[in-house]
């Protein structure tokens, strides 16, 4: 090395010293965020706080060396005698099936809001703009009995016996907005008037209908939430539901404190509960509660906190999550930084050798041996820090809203490294909530991946990790189940982990399959076996992976040391899918009736099929619903298909045909699958037999369909 090169390597190695020491002295356990919960008092309160705030965010950016701003964003009881008092019953069994399925839920006891719901007689569904009931059963003489026509965009709809909730998303004046009657004033907060470019703003509709009689349903109450609809539970007779609002501050927009109204007239103004830690942007999250039996509200309260996008709710629980990104660059002080124990001085060292700040005038005095030695170290020091991966680029704040009988009240709040796959990436057990997570971290030396697991106590610490899972893959679908959490990581094969976490403070990996393919879903059979849905993978030509079919796995995992692939089946080739690889709610199973049914649209390896319409060619689909039988001993054993369309039948390269069967139930021996144009009810014991072809109201072409939204 030359002399006059030597010194600029020095600096370098100096400076990158200078990044090790300030920003890899953690464990890879993200600190408590700092601060109690506070309440605003008026609007200029809220605005001079998130001036302030994303100005502080800025200048963390700017000391990261800049970021960028991610992705925003979410079992029927049976009746009681007081809800049947309040017209809550059930329809009697003489009338429907006590035997039918309920939609696929993560919690028992929480049922999920989805496009479709039956209760053993009727079906409902949310078909393009239209509420449809069908008297499905028995099928034989199944029909469509009510149309209702919904002006704005339909999202999902909660049953619970004569009553059905259906959310619907818009967009209302700011004059209506800031105006009209109010019972829960809270002065200091009006709005000031908005500017022509923002007169709108996106609302959510919880509307009430009584169904006693279901061929005209009847509205009893139309509340108007403000915000974007995130996601909604049910829990017994109440209703938690969550919507999202951002707020801006740019040009001096107003800001508009969400609120609960019925009609004209505000019922509920919320309290704004907010915390000191700066974001980059700012939304009001309100979750609301009503009474589903009398159709009343109950409660609710606004939190200003980063953009909200995925939420897991328990008995008891609400937790409310958003991604914070950061930056493992940091700007570098002038002066350096790293000492190390030279020439015996008996200064403690790290592992790598590297310890307190060391000025540059000292580096200077040391011999051309020790100098070469430090800066050895310095190369030591970088490794390390890329191996242990102490400052993580993305975490997840996590909210925790304790709810009890439509009561709403802020618990804790947490924060862990990486971000979350979707709901299934948390479970609450015992008061502790498990999280697993992946997380990225891009270097000089390219993207770093990995995957962990950690657990929180009630009050949101951190009390137990297992970091540094399955390098360079990440998180496919995971399922906690009691002590124990399955999870699939890929990247080029799947390696199936069986991770023990009887200790919450200790968690660990028992055991761990690796095979082609990956799985987005994973599905309890039994204690000891599991499903998975996902694609089967293969190396193509360049030696890379592609994807192939649709693949259905079982596990055994009696052996958690060494679980195992019972069997598996592959549906389609490349360019297949299945509603439930993106949704767990189309995914059917059910252990008694011997039942699992998948929705599909199955490519067929087959010529391409030339339009002469739109002058492309196009591949041969095929539309359905596979149906098997599952044992541990059998394995998967086909019992049937419903095809709903064939050949390229109204297949778009953006988007998807009415055919594309989207959900499945039961209804005593009948299953019913459903697209966008139909209902078919076939025989469980005959399942190629078709009983019944219900057509459900004109949607026109489906390139975006409004019952698909999310």
């Amino acid at each position: 090395m030359t002399r006059s090169a030597f010194p600029l390597v020095v600096l370098a190695l100096l400076v990158l010293a200078a990044a090790i020491a300030a920003g890899c002295a953690g464990t890879g356990v993200v600190p408590a965020v700092a601060g109690d919960i506070k309440k605003f008092s008026s609007a200029d309160e809220i605005r001079e706080y998130i001036e302030n705030n994303t100005a502080l965010a800025a200048a963390d950016d700017y000391a990261y060396g800049g970021n960028w701003v991610g992705r925003d964003v979410v079992i029927p009881q049976a009746a009681t005698a007081e809800s049947a008092a309040k017209g809550m019953g059930v329809p009697a069994p003489s009338v429907g099936s006590a035997d039918y399925s309920t939609t696929n839920i993560q919690v028992a006891g929480v049922d999920e809001p989805d496009f479709v719901k039956n209760d053993g007689k009727y079906i409902y569904v949310i078909s393009g703009q239209t509420l449809a009931i069908v008297d499905a059963y028995p099928a034989a003489s199944a029909a469509v009995v009510s149309r209702t026509e919904i002006a704005d965009s339909p999202r999902d709809i909660f049953i619970n016996g004569n009553r059905l909730v259906l959310f619907v998303t818009g967009t209302e004046d700011s004059d209506t907005l800031s105006s009209g009657d109010s019972v829960a004033t809270v002065p200091e907060m009006k709005a000031m008037p908005y500017y022509y470019y923002r007169n709108t703003l996106p609302v959510t509709h919880a509307i009430f209908y009584d169904i006693s009689d279901r061929a005209h349903p009847k509205v009893l109450k139309d509340f108007t939430i403000d915000g974007d609809y995130i996601d909604a539970r049910l829990i017994g007779s109440s209703l938690y539901l969550v919507t999202r609002e951002q707020v801006y501050t740019y040009n001096r927009d107003p800001i508009i404190v969400p609120v609960v109204r019925e009609g004209s007239r505000t019922v509920i103004a919320p309290d704004v509960y907010y915390f000191d830690n700066p974001e980059r942007q700012y939304a009001f999250t309100t979750i609301s509660s009503f009474d589903t039996g009398s159709a009343k509200e109950k409660e609710a309260r606004t939190y200003l906190v980063g953009s909200s996008n995925i939420m897991y709710v328990s008995e008891n629980a609400m937790y409310i999550t958003y991604q914070k990104y950061h930056n493992i660059y940091r700007s570098v002080p002038p002066r350096p930084l790293i000492d190390i124990d030279v020439a015996g001085s008996g200064a403690a060292v790290s592992s790598s050798g590297v310890s307190a700040p060391v000025l540059w005038e000292d580096f200077n005095r040391m011999s051309e041996a020790e100098k070469q030695d430090y800066l050895e170290k310095l190369k030591n020091a970088e490794q390390e820090s890329i191996q242990r991966k102490e400052i993580d680029q993305t975490t997840t704040a996590i909210h925790k809203i304790a709810i009890s009988n439509g009561a709403i009240s802020y618990a804790a709040r947490g924060e862990v490294p990486g971000i979350l796959k979707n709901q299934f990436s948390m479970d609450e057990y015992r008061n502790n909530l498990r999280v697993a997570t992946t997380s990225n971290v891009y270097t000089t030396r390219g993207s770093y991946e990995y995957n962990s697991v950690f657990v929180l106590d009630s009050g949101m610490k951190t009390i137990g990790s297992l970091t540094h899972i399955a390098e360079q893959e990440t998180i496919y679908s995971t399922r906690f189940i009691g002590d124990r959490l399955y999870m699939v990581t890929f990247k080029r094969i799947d390696p199936f982990f069986v991770i023990d976490l009887s200790t919450p403070t200790a968690p660990k990996i028992l055991g761990k399959l690796k095979i082609p393919g990956y799985s987005d879903y994973l599905h309890p059979y039994d204690a000891t076996h599991i499903i998975g849905i996902g694609k089967e993978t293969g190396t193509n030509e360049w030696g890379g992976v592609s994807t192939k079919g649709i693949k259905l796995a079982l596990f055994d995992v009696s052996d958690v040391d060494n679980p195992k692939q019972l069997d598996k089946v592959e549906i389609g080739d490349p360019g297949s899918d299945s509603a439930a690889l993106s949704d767990h709610k189309a995914f059917l199973f059910d252990k008694g009736k011997n039942l699992l049914v998948i929705p599909a649209r199955v490519v067929k390896n087959e010529p391409v099929v030339y339009d002469e319409k739109y002058g492309i060619g196009r591949q041969n689909i095929w539309y359905g619903a596979y149906v098997f039988g599952l044992t541990p001993e059998t394995g998967f054993v086909l019992r049937g298909t419903v095809e709903h369309g064939t050949g390229s039948d109204q297949y778009y390269w953006y988007g998807s045909s009415q055919s594309e069967v989207k959900r499945s139930l039961y209804i005593g021996d009948v299953l019913y699958t459903l697209s966008a144009k139909q209902i078919k009810a076939n025989s469980l014991s005959a399942i190629n037999t078709t009983i019944r072809t219900i057509p459900l109201p004109e949607t026109g072409d489906v390139l975006y369909p409004p019952m698909l939204a999310e």
